[in-house]
């Protein structure tokens, strides 16, 4: 069987079994958005992300987006564990053709990502490849227990996230298309201009609620299979509440994109979190206290899965293995 047959998820399951680990190690590879390492009183976060200019920056990208999105990527799985960043390493394939001035901008792009977040970029290495790699690894600390981990979630949760969906998956699809549109730049600066939401991350977990957290980079509908997943539990939406902006409904209606896309499709640095009912509130106002939101979408029940609106779903969401994007 071939990679790309397996699938991403289902290739790392395999990969990851057996793999050595000591008692330093709370959460493996393959077990959550970044690794957890006990240090103490305190706990490593480690989270690494790979892309390529063929599969992941569309044609006209500027170097400085390309390198703004390298580094949200690998700054997101901090946020979705509840991290604050220590540090931030690249590491970079450099097609020998490849000219100095746009690397230049992708590292004023990743350093100005790094100085916004206070995540050094405190190093990495660089080698001749055929197209442009980038590997960020980024490292970040929580406190001993306080971590949002996908395993967290329990029948009578609050299912929440941080903000809009389906803007990025539009702004990716103008830009991929080569699509005249006017009016819609929020949906293309979703894309280009992502945000990782650490500061939010951070605020669930300094409550301390046992909360369960992922990025939704992969899409709102598979992040909520995943966490159902790794809980044992079923994630019930309600796509009234979810939110999506006007200029995403507007953009979807005038050229005839169903919710659904805007609901499997990935490219949201927004947070999809879980919270114990009763303390649903108090983390909300958290939240909002450093300028955030946490918007309420479903709950969680017994069984396996993801309802929406009541329905079984079938999960699928973005996999590299398979994607021929762009």
């Amino acid at each position: 069987m071939r990679a790309g047959e397996l699938g991403e998820r289902r290739l790392i399951e395999l990969l990851v079994r057996g793999l050595y680990r000591n008692s330093r190690v709370v959460a493996g590879a393959g077990e959550d958005d970044a690794a957890l390492l006990s240090f103490g009183d305190r706990q490593l976060v480690a989270a690494s992300d790979i892309m390529f200019a063929s599969t992941h920056f569309p044609t006209g990208m500027k170097p400085e987006h390309i390198g703004r999105k390298v580094a949200v990527a690998n700054l997101s799985d901090l946020a979705a564990m509840g991290a604050f960043p220590v540090a931030m390493l690249f590491s970079f394939g450099i097609p020998t053709v490849f000219e100095v001035a746009e690397l230049r901008g992708i590292i004023k792009g990743i350093n100005a990502a790094c100085s916004e977040y206070d995540a050094p970029f405190v190093g990495g290495d660089t080698k001749k490849a055929r197209e442009l790699t980038i590997c960020g690894v980024a490292l970040g600390e929580v406190r001993k227990g306080g971590a949002l981990t996908r395993c967290n979630a329990k029948a009578g949760d609050v299912v929440a996230v941080t903000g809009e969906i389906g803007n990025a998956a539009l702004g990716l699809k103008i830009l991929l298309e080569r699509m005249k549109t006017a009016g819609y730049s929020k949906l293309t600066n979703a894309f280009l201009l992502p945000r990782a939401r650490i500061e939010e991350g951070r605020a669930i977990a300094e409550c301390r609620v046992s909360a369960a957290g992922m990025d939704i980079t992969d899409g709102l509908l598979f992040s909520a299979g995943e966490i159902a997943r790794m809980s044992g539990v079923c994630l019930s939406l309600e796509k009234d509440r979810i939110p999506i902006s006007e200029e995403a409904r507007k953009f979807a209606r005038k050229y005839g994109i169903s919710e659904d896309f805007l609901l499997n499709n990935g490219e949201d640095y927004e947070l999809l979190v879980t919270v114990r009912k009763n303390k649903f509130s108090q983390v909300r106002r958290k939240v909002e206290t450093i300028g955030g939101s946490l918007v309420k979408i479903g709950h969680v029940v017994e069984g396996r899965g993801v309802l929406l609106d009541g329905r079984k779903l079938k999960i699928t969401g973005y996999d590299s293995l398979k994607s021929r994007q762009p």
